[in-house]
Parts: structure tokens; C-alpha cells; sequence
């Protein structure tokens, strides 16, 4: 079975030699990388290359696709999603690593279950040097993990740290919607779990980097917030289109509200965000809940009774698998 990786490069000269390092050292033999560049300002590429010379045995693996100018994460993951051939995909962030046995772990269990995802533990990389590994969410319901991811701040919706079935992509038209560059994630691992079947280790597949400020994942603006809205909106439609019976409709807006919710904490504009997300509650609690939320009361009673309401519903308040 071929696995593809996935790499997206930007700006990250500091990070990309020890990341491709321990991609080009992985234990597993029949892999492709793919790596996309943004039109990074620095030297990633060369560095890269530099790190590749020294692994002649993967040479003939490595497929570096260069935009014509910077797109920005989503449109670079789409790209790599795009561009791949396996039979399998895993997403790695130029800033993280992974240790030798991530892919022949992740692929093992992959041939042994047959899901269409394959969670792994995680460790976080911090000045200090590496936390204590993160296991995956044990929920081994999937329809319950679903409606657990879809409530948001509940499990991780992280893309990395899973192998992926490249027809769960293709074959059900899961694609990033234009300009979706944060929370990308959460837009397509809701609608990828929506057709998956999943399976976890608790081995450690991924390293996690809490040391570039200059991350995504560092900071929150206004085009953050605009591009978690239009995430959350092509949740919304998904679900619209395709759950008919309803069956998600309570954890999707447990989500929408938090959306809400993340829109008032920041100070963003409530009328451009309800442009953008164009959500209209559906029942009684709902209704409620998304006016407290747009300013009819107090911020933290809104989102004190919010959680109080997502609590009753999940019956836990997280999960230990979160970034």
C-alpha cells in the first residue's frame, strides 16, 4: 500500500530540515511526498533539497509542486490532496515531525482494521523539550464521535497525526472551500467522518510544534474569523445537503453557536458574521442560545449557559485528544 505525505512549506527555514529528515527517515518503505510551495519568502526549498541529496533512496519519492503565488494553508492542502497517488494520505505540518514508525504504525493498522482513518497519539514540542504523549479519543462509537466533533472543543479536529483513504476525498467530492485557510480542518474532517469508519493506536505518530509564533494556529484576526465563518458555513451546507433524517442536527448547531460565540470574544463584526455564516437556529433552545450569544445578554452568562446546555447534550465537557 503507497502512502502519501503531505506537506505544505512556508516560511519555515527554522523547522523544514527536521521535519523532512524524520519524513525521509520513516521506517516504512512505499511512500510519496508531496510538498507544495507557497512562494515561500525564505529558504524552505533549498533546505529541503539540501536534506533530500542526503536520502538518494527517496529522491525518486519526492514531488515538490511550486504555486505561482502565495494561495495561502488551504488552498496548498487542496493542492497536495490533488496531487497524490497513494492509496492512503497523511497530512505533516513543516514545523512538526514525526518519529521513525509513524507511517509503518499507522499503515499496519490500517491493513488490520480496514478503516478509512487510523488515529495516532501525539506528543507536543515545546522549548522544554516533549510533552507526555496525547492518546486518541477512545469513542469508538462513530456516529457519537462525529456529533462530538461537530459540537466543537470537544475532540480534536485535527488533520494531522491520522492516516486518511484517498477515495474518502475523491470519491465523495470532499474538497476546501476558496479562502477557508483556518479551520480548514474542521471543515474537512466533519464531512470526511460524516462516510469514515475509524480506528486509533495509542502509539505516538506525530510530534506537534508549539515553537513558531509565526504559526497559524498562534494567532487570531479578522481574516481568522472570517475564514472560520466560511468553514463552519461549508459545514453547514454539507450537513444541510446530505444528513436528511436530521440525525446530526443538534451537535451541528452545538457548533454553529460556538461560531457565535468565538465571533463575540473577539470583538467581531456581528452583521458581516452573520453575512457570512447565514445561520438560522432551528428550535427553541437554539433560538435562545444564538440571540444570548449575538448581545442579548451578558457575554459570559451566553457562554456560560452555552456550555451548560453543550454539557447536558455530550455528557463530558472534552476530550484529553486537543490541541
Amino acid at each position: 500500500m503507497k502512502v502519501s505525505v503531505l506537506v505544505p512549506v512556508y516560511g519555515v527555514e527554522k523547522y523544514i530540515g527536521r521535519c523532512a529528515e524524520s519524513l525521509f527517515g520513516q521506517t516504512y518503505g512505499d511512500i510519496e511526498y508531496v510538498f507544495v510551495d507557497d512562494r515561500t519568502p525564505d529558504r524552505s526549498i533549498d533546505i529541503l533539497q539540501s536534506v533530500a541529496r542526503r536520502h538518494p533512496l527517496r529522491e525518486g519519492q519526492i514531488k515538490i509542486i511550486r504555486h505561482a503565488e502565495n494561495r495561502g494553508i488551504g488552498a496548498v492542502r487542496q493542492t497536495l490532496i490533488d496531487n497524490c497517488t497513494g492509496d492512503c494520505l497523511t497530512f505533516v505540518d513543516s514545523d512538526d515531525y514525526l518519529p521513525p514508525r509513524a507511517v509503518e504504525l499507522m499503515a499496519a493498522e490500517q491493513a488490520r482494521s480496514g478503516a478509512d482513518i487510523v488515529d495516532g497519539a501525539w506528543q507536543r514540542v515545546t522549548a522544554e523539550g516533549l510533552s507526555a504523549a496525547t492518546p486518541p479519543c477512545q469513542e469508538t462509537d462513530e456516529r457519537r464521535y462525529l456529533a462530538l466533533l461537530l459540537c466543537q472543543n470537544i475532540v480534536s479536529n485535527r488533520l494531522w497525526g491520522r492516516l486518511y483513504r484517498r477515495t474518502l476525498f475523491t470519491r465523495n467530492g470532499v474538497s476546501l472551500a476558496p479562502g477557508v485557510d483556518y479551520c480548514e480542518d474542521y471543515s474537512l474532517i466533519t464531512r470526511l467522518m460524516f462516510y469514515a469508519s475509524r480506528a486509533f493506536i495509542d502509539d505516538t505518530v506525530y510530534y506537534y510544534s508549539d515553537e513558531n509564533a509565526e504559526s497559524y494556529t498562534h494567532t487570531v484576526s479578522a481574516k481568522h474569523i472570517r475564514s472560520m465563518l466560511k468553514a463552519n458555513r461549508a459545514v453547514l451546507d454539507f450537513f444541510t445537503a446530505n444528513d436528511a433524517g436530521g440525525r446530526y442536527l443538534t451537535p451541528l448547531q452545538f457548533g454553529l453557536v460556538n461560531a457565535l460565540r468565538v465571533v463575540r470574544a473577539n470583538g467581531f463584526s456581528q452583521t458581516e458574521a452573520d453575512t457570512l455564516l447565514h445561520y438560522r437556529p432551528r428550535g427553541p433552545l437554539f433560538r435562545l442560545l444564538a440571540a444570548m450569544m449575538r448581545g442579548k445578554c451578558p457575554f459570559r452568562l451566553a457562554e456560560t449557559a452555552y456550555l451548560a446546555a453543550r454539557r447536558m447534550y455530550t455528557g463530558r465537557v472534552e476530550c484529553g485528544d486537543h490541541v
